[in-house]
């Protein structure tokens, strides 16, 4: 009986620990939501995005952002993209840092400068190099982040 007991209170234990880690991450999980308007053809991690007007939502809890939601406006198309690493930075103006190869673009980073954010995303698979390769351009492209 005694045995039984502690067995139950032990049970009560682990689920209460775990209901009390699962509330503490979902406390600190947030959301940044916004829209862009992509002029060209991007890639964004594995993704290739047509141009065309955009909204995004940024779910990140802990270290490092989870994923980056993307939807099309024009056909509600959504696209998740997995976010390498970020770092904190209130300073700058928050947008798209673009790296243009002559028609086409490659997202690099995502600065959020409202809400202290800047977050990097990995290259599509490297493609081999040209002997040849032209200088590369860095584009900002402006985000409008929605207001909570």
């Amino acid at each position: 009986m005694n045995t039984n007991r502690s067995l139950r209170l032990m049970k009560f234990a682990v689920l209460a620990l775990v209901t009390v880690c699962f509330g503490a991450s979902l406390a600190n999980a947030q959301e940044v939501q916004g829209k862009f308007n992509l002029p060209f053809e991007t890639h964004w991690g594995n993704a290739v995005l047509a141009p065309g007007d955009y909204s995004f939502r940024l779910n990140f809890s802990g270290g490092s952002p989870d994923y980056t939601v993307l939807t099309r406006e024009q056909d509600q198309t959504e696209t998740i993209v997995m976010a390498s690493t970020r770092s904190h930075s209130s300073s700058g103006k928050s947008g798209l840092i673009v790296e243009r190869h002559g028609d086409r673009g490659t997202v690099r980073t995502l600065r959020l400068a409202e809400a202290g954010l800047v977050i990097y995303y990995p290259a599509a698979k490297a493609q081999p190099p040209m002997l040849a390769e032209g200088p590369k351009l860095i584009q900002r492209i402006p985000i409008l982040l929605a207001q909570k």
